[in-house]
């Protein structure tokens, strides 16, 4: 999810009444646990860590992005949106999404240039 400049305007507080592994940080929302464990700037750091480092990613969309890639690469679709529409309770709940977006990606890849227009008829959730 990208929240445009939420951090930087105060639309939203660090951690968005979350805390610890479910803190939500930065412009994408991620949370500590998939920051701490799949960017590299924050590995090894503690889920207690999330009010001092994550507010790095929280301040800094530089950051963030990094972070976002980070994640996504190491996870894929299905794994990144489970984890970070579903959490650590329910990572089951973005499966479905994951799929669609690996779907969609996919088609784009095999349509990058053929000029081909993109209408993509995916189901509402």
């Amino acid at each position: 999810m990208l929240e445009n400049g939420c951090a930087f305007t105060g639309a939203f507080t660090a951690g968005n009444n979350k805390v610890e592994e479910a803190a939500e940080l930065g412009v994408y929302r991620n949370n500590w646990h998939m920051l701490r464990t799949y960017c590299d700037r924050f590995s090894g750091a503690a889920k207690e860590d999330w009010n001092t480092l994550g507010l790095q990613v929280h301040n800094d969309v530089a950051v963030a992005t990094q972070c976002q890639r980070q994640i996504f690469d190491k996870l894929g679709p299905a794994q990144f949106f489970a984890l970070q529409r579903g959490g650590l309770g329910n990572p089951g709940a973005g499966v479905e999404y994951g799929k669609y977006v690996q779907q969609y990606l996919d088609f784009v890849q095999a349509h990058m240039t053929d000029g081909m227009a993109i209408y993509w008829n995916v189901p509402s959730m």
